[in-house]
């Protein structure tokens, strides 16, 4: 006798998904739809999962890059009333400090990979320990870095192509600057080591306090208010150096009250070489890439320095703007880091990967919107920092030909960062390479020195090399290779 077949309810459905394909008769149509909506809706629920992650990490590094990049704003529009040659004063200083400090910043970015790695394994001991040792490591290189960068302040100035108005200036502000990376050096391994084990707040909290005291300090010693002397371009320069060491005091109380995500103390530290090891084994790479691509925009720089002070001034104002779009990138580059490391130390390569992708999409969305500031608003964000016509009008050109490179960069930042979270750190040294000093340099100097293009030929070569890079390092992710490095 035949029997009536009866129409499924959703419970019937669901369990046949949930059957073995062997063990189950053929699927109606409706089961095969239901199945699909399903896995859709699962699918679509995964993606909000990643994407609330990777918000809830980034945001408030974003926010604390950003809150830096303010920083820099705001020193560059204070002193930029005193006029051009204190713009250019404050730039090329700037340039040599970033070239002279770049090993921070690596020995930053090999904290956060093995404390990332060690959380995601649950050995919380040894992301202490490691985060001690790049303490002690990162404070010696300070202090050679700074004898070094004292002794050789006028040889640096004179290889910058400062010009006689502005080296004075440089001078005082480089050094001040100098001191104040003493501090800076712990300062960049308490907040990365913060990063490591997925407190992004508290570096975000820290900075900010420290960003609204440097902006008071620096606009009262420059102008010289309330009584205070009057002290130009060097009072920004002492303003840096009061904000570092206050935000070292407000990190050392809080590691010292045991009231953060990492335990941390000094008391019975021993040097312990094979730790040393491994973290120098993903931060020298990230150190040389650093070195590589800040001695490659000092480079840069000097060839900019030749069209002259009113050129230089434009460029830096521009570029000091454009900063806000690196800063962004670079606080998706440092969730990245995090989310791929401990991904990676639970032996979820997948999850890894899911965690990357999804950033660069939010990192690319949230960087076009800035590109199109930059194309659209030029003149009215130059004007923050000047009254001179022609700055303004060159500063608003180079940011139409900037706004262009954004996609670009928000892709490059989020996947190296993501390859320095896996301890594929030598890949990013590579590409920085060939798109720094082949690309941009190379390109530069064709477009200025042979088809006399000026900024326009500039910036034509910095958007060749963001976008050449880019490539290498898609490339370099979509092979997979990197899921299997091991720190």
């Amino acid at each position: 006798m035949q029997q009536k077949q009866e129409n499924p309810n959703p419970a019937q459905l669901l369990g046949c998904l949930a059957q073995p394909a062997g063990g189950s008769s053929l699927e109606q149509p409706g089961d095969i739809a239901l199945g699909a909506t399903a896995r859709e809706a699962g699918a679509g629920q995964e993606r909000r999962r990643l994407a609330r992650e990777v918000m809830e990490l980034s945001g408030p590094a974003i926010g604390e890059q950003l809150l830096w990049t303010a920083v820099q704003m705001t020193a560059l529009i204070i002193v930029g009333r005193l006029g051009p040659e204190a713009i250019a004063a404050v730039g090329v200083s700037n340039q040599l400090n970033w070239l002279l400090t770049s090993g921070f910043f690596a020995l930053g970015s090999g904290t956060t990979t093995l404390v990332s790695r060690f959380i995601g394994s649950g050995d919380r001991a040894l992301a202490y320990e490691a985060t001690r040792q790049a303490i002690v490591v990162a404070l010696g290189v300070a202090i050679l870095v700074v004898a070094c960068g004292f002794v050789l302040t006028p040889q640096l100035l004179w290889f910058m192509g400062a010009a006689p108005d502005v080296s004075p200036l440089a001078s005082q502000y480089l050094r001040l600057s100098l001191v104040a990376s003493l501090f800076l050096s712990i300062n960049t391994c308490y907040a990365a080591a913060l990063r490591g084990s997925g407190d992004t707040k508290t570096p975000f909290k820290v900075g900010l306090a420290g960003a609204l005291f440097n902006i008071l300090v620096m606009w009262l010693l420059v102008y010289g208010r309330f009584g205070l002397p009057q002290m130009g371009v060097a009072g920004a320069g002492l303003g840096l150096i009061i904000s570092y060491a206050l935000i070292f005091g407000v990190y050392s109380g809080l590691f010292a009250r045991d009231r953060l995500a990492i335990r941390l103390s000094m008391l019975g530290y021993r040097f312990d070489t094979a730790l040393v090891r491994r973290l120098l084994a993903v931060g020298l790479p990230a150190a040389l890439e650093q070195l590589l691509m800040s001695g490659g925009m000092t480079v840069f720089a000097r060839l900019v320095m030749s069209l002259g002070t009113i050129a230089y001034a434009s460029h830096q104002v521009s570029a000091n703007i454009t900063s806000l779009s690196y800063m962004t990138g670079m606080g998706f580059s440092m969730a990245a880091t995090t989310l791929v490391g401990r991904s990676l130390g639970e032996d979820r390569p997948d999850r890894a990967e899911a965690y990357a992708r999804m950033t660069q999409r939010i990192g690319i969305l949230m960087m076009s919107a800035l590109a199109a500031g930059f194309f659209l608003l030029g003149p009215i964000l130059v004007r923050f920092y000047t009254d001179e016509a022609e700055i303004i009008q060159q500063g608003a050109m180079i940011l139409k030909i900037a706004a262009f490179a954004q996609p670009a960069i928000a892709s490059y930042s989020i996947l190296a960062g993501a390859l320095r979270g896996a301890g594929d750190t030598r890949y990013p040294l590579y590409i920085t390479f060939a798109g720094i000093w082949t690309m941009r340099i190379g390109t530069a100097y064709v477009l200025v020195n042979t088809f006399h293009m000026g900024l326009t030929g500039v910036w034509l070569a910095v958007n060749l090399d963001q976008w050449v890079r880019t490539l290498l390092v898609m490339l370099r992710f979509g092979s997979g290779r990197w899921k299997t490095v091991r720190v």
